[in-house]
């Protein structure tokens, strides 16, 4: 006992005091752990479903990861009536309808396009289109033609097949686009209006395909801008806020893969994040140049050596790609706001934009649109940061929708605002 006869021990409401803030320290670990949790988890989901194959010629550079991600156009397993759906027509064997190579370097992501008419030397020796390297070898072929050409250490492979497109876009409830001019091809079973609208899994699936309309590199001009929307569909607060739906998505994308056997959680978590630049807007899309040419009495691409090179060496060492964005807040006073009223309420515009101009937002354009039940957002590619600050400073959740030409962002208000 002390000479005042007090105890060594804390007073009760100072232990409590401690015992509070230990508490607090704990919860506030929590919080900052939940979302690492729940990514690990929806990364576990989607690994424990992918379908798996051998891959050789896969190694891991010192530089940026370099993920060779392909569309297969195969028709094996399909039904005759999964084939009406997605009008693949008969052709058997397996070529790439897509291909490219997502590169990750930290913070930053882009994203390498090869045409499918690529001229190109392949794996057995031969010179030919580059998308004909699966069928003459499978993914091991692809993966040392690609490396071949571009240099590039090719860390994984992935493959996604016509069904597993169709899974994955309605496995997040479609996905929005805007039209400038209306898109009608038989061949790839699509009859899309002029305008916004929503794609289903079938109709998507057709928009990536369809080449009448265009020439191959309009095609995957296309491709990325669809890719883009997808990885902003996946990664929107609608998903990931219910738990239900991010865990079936995951499970989705998982069925729809088909991988590398190394190919794990972690990686996974990494390919996420490099997700999150490409929804966000600030990843760099590329297409290896060439100049159009016949070969054998068929059109291909022979590709532009120099230029190429020099696209190539910006991917290698990861100078050429952009920041994954969801860093910092946009400046809103640096991004015009059109805002249009398609809600059915009178002055909703006028009153939207003032509220909006309260918070910092540049406003342009006040005015009417055709009447709609949901609330969109139309951003061009390299704004959809801004898109994302601006759905959040909404009281209702919008729909994102990219619209290439765009110089700003459009407002448009649905009915769902008065509800």
């Amino acid at each position: 006992m002390t000479e005042t006869g007090e105890s060594w021990g804390p007073t009760v409401s100072g232990g409590r005091r401690r015992r509070g803030r230990r508490v607090l320290v704990v919860l506030l670990v929590l919080l900052l752990l939940l979302p690492v949790v729940y990514g690990v988890v929806l990364a576990l989901v989607a690994n424990a479903n992918i379908t798996r194959v051998p891959v050789d010629g896969l190694r891991v550079g010192s530089g940026p990861m370099h993920v060779l991600v392909v569309g297969s156009d195969s028709r094996a397993g399909l039904t005759e009536e999964q084939r009406r759906e997605l009008t693949t027509g008969s052709a058997e064997g397996e070529r790439t309808d897509t291909i490219f190579v997502l590169s990750i370097s930290g913070g930053n992501v882009g994203i390498l396009s090869f045409p499918r008419d690529l001229y190109v030397p392949r794996c057995d020796g031969s010179t030919g289109r580059i998308n004909v390297a699966m069928q003459l070898g499978g993914p091991s072929c692809l993966v040392e033609t690609v490396s071949d050409l571009s240099g590039l250490p090719i860390s994984h492979f992935m493959s996604v097949s016509f069904l597993g497109f169709r899974d994955i876009v309605e496995a997040v409830g479609g996905v929005g686009i805007c039209l400038d001019q209306a898109i009608q091809d038989d061949a790839a079973g699509i009859d899309l209006p002029a305008g916004c609208q929503r794609l289903s899994g079938p109709d998507a699936l057709g928009y990536v395909r369809v080449r009448k309309i265009d020439n191959d590199l309009g095609r995957i001009e296309r491709q990325q801008g669809f890719l883009r929307a997808l990885a902003g569909e996946i990664l929107s607060p609608g998903t990931l806020l219910d738990p239900v739906r991010a865990v079936r998505t995951a499970a989705e994308v998982g069925r729809a893969l088909t991988a590398d056997e190394d190919l794990g959680p972690v990686d996974l978590g990494r390919i996420g994040w490099g997700m999150r630049g490409l929804a966000g807007g600030g990843a760099v899309t590329a297409t290896v140049p060439g100049t159009g040419a016949s070969r054998g009495g068929a059109a291909v691409l022979i590709p532009d050596e120099a230029a190429a090179e020099e696209l190539f060496a910006g991917f290698r060492d990861g100078s050429a790609l952009g920041a994954s964005g969801g860093g910092g807040p946009v400046d809103r006073g640096d991004v015009t706001v059109s805002v249009l009223n398609g809600a059915g309420i009178e002055g909703a515009a006028g009153t939207a934009a003032e509220e909006l101009r309260a918070v910092g937002w540049a406003i342009g354009e006040v005015g009417n649109s055709e009447p709609g039940d949901t609330t969109r957002i139309l951003y061009p590619p390299d704004l959809r940061a801004a898109a994302e600050q601006l759905r959040n400073d909404l009281p209702v959740a919008a729909e994102l929708v990219e619209e290439r030409g765009a110089g700003g962002l459009t407002l448009i208000l649905g009915s769902d605002i008065a509800g």
